[in-house]
């Protein structure tokens, strides 16, 4: 008997490996983005998309020029659309930090903001939460959509916190003391930022960079923090418990890959955003239960950029799209280069985000006609 439980154990254990390395050694060329669904919400207006919660079959978006959150269904019934920007007790402020999250069921989302952690349920009624009770709360820059996701851990939420801080963006000083994330402790009610800028970081080159070109792309599993700073073309993978520990640092080559250098200090105004619409950027980053995937705009070579000097953002954007596609790098989990996908113009290639083994994307603006509906696509990476 002892023999024999023996070798069932160890037959078990060669198929379980043997399993896993099928799975991690997935053909390559098995892998392109396939559209398998869309979803489509009755609604006049421009929504970016927050979370998509497939169980339930709901979707969370943001209204960012009236300020409002819409709660619409897979079946295409716009379910709720209410405001929570204004001076009311149970107001976030005026702008939400990052996406919306919804909660495990379903029936709850959470917002962060420059003042706190708000959990309000689907008709918009603030169940918990509420401002963060210390004398001033940094003041974050943030994108309420998508590529800007928080993650639970534990009773803490993890998010980008890339802001200013008492040091100008042309002193050396400024990028010395950057931090890109920060915790939202729910119990606590404080915050705490962290994670300065890697000590190889090309924003370290001795120039001033506009600070949209540093806002980073971050996100996590239970195990690794997964961040890209901005343009910069590096993978930084790191633990996710103090003190973070850097598992690696990996370089992304990309052959046509081309990025803004910066300024010398004595030319910067530190007044000034102006981010650089020709510079290569890596707009979002997701991690899924096998590969690390990230989607890019390759960027302008400057000799190319003065025939785009004279047209408009309606002739412009289509332009760039068609002469230098935006395309995903899917990497396995330690980062190793695995292939580059076209994304398909229909494609929002900033907004999407990985739910339950698909991907969700927000469909891109139609620049042609206004439409009264907002669509999602939903997407397998595989054949």
């Amino acid at each position: 008997m002892k023999n024999t439980a023996l070798f069932l154990f160890l037959l078990v254990f060669i198929i379980s490996c043997s399993e896993g390395d099928n799975k991690s050694n997935e053909n390559p060329d098995n892998l392109n983005l396939t559209k398998v669904d869309s979803i489509q919400i009755p609604y006049l207006g421009l929504l970016n998309l927050m979370d998509v919660h497939p169980e339930s079959g709901k979707v969370l978006l943001f209204n960012q020029q009236m300020g409002t959150l819409v709660v619409g269904g897979f079946e295409g019934n716009q379910v709720e659309e209410f405001a929570k920007n204004t001076d009311s007790p149970d107001s976030y402020g005026s702008f939400p930090l990052g996406a919306g999250k919804f909660s495990e069921d379903g029936e709850r989302f959470t917002i962060i903001s420059n003042q706190g952690v708000y959990t309000y349920d689907l008709q918009g009624n603030l169940i918990q939460g509420g401002k963060h009770q210390v004398e001033e709360m940094p003041a974050f820059s943030g994108r309420a959509s998508v590529d800007m996701e928080f993650y639970w851990v534990e009773h803490k939420i993890l998010t980008t916190g890339a802001g200013r801080t008492q040091y100008q963006r042309n002193t050396p000083e400024f990028y010395e003391n950057y931090t890109s994330l920060a915790w939202f402790d729910t119990t606590a009610r404080k915050v705490e930022r962290f994670f300065y800028l890697d000590e190889t970081s090309f924003f370290r080159n001795g120039k001033a960079h506009d600070i949209a070109h540093m806002i980073p792309r971050m996100t996590a599993d239970k195990d690794h923090i997964y961040l890209i700073q901005g343009i910069e073309p590096a993978l930084n993978i790191h633990s996710i418990q103090a003190p973070y520990e850097k598992i690696t640092r990996v370089p992304l080559n990309i052959a046509d890959y081309t990025f803004n250098q910066g300024q010398p200090f004595a030319e910067a105004d530190p007044r000034m955003i102006n981010p650089d619409i020709f510079t290569g950027i890596f707009e979002n980053l997701k991690v899924t239960d096998e590969y690390i995937l990230v989607s890019f705009f390759p960027g302008v070579p400057e000799l190319d950029q003065d025939k785009y000097e004279n047209m408009g953002w309606q002739e412009l954007l289509p332009k760039l799209a068609v002469d230098y596609p935006k395309r995903m790098l899917v990497m396995d989990k330690q980062g190793n280069m695995l292939k580059e996908i076209p994304i398909p113009k229909e494609f929002n290639t900033r907004q999407w985000l990985e739910r339950d083994g698909y991907l969700y994307f927000l469909a891109s603006i139609n620049l042609e006609e206004e439409e009264d509906f907002v669509k999602i696509y939903k997407v397998k990476l595989g054949e």
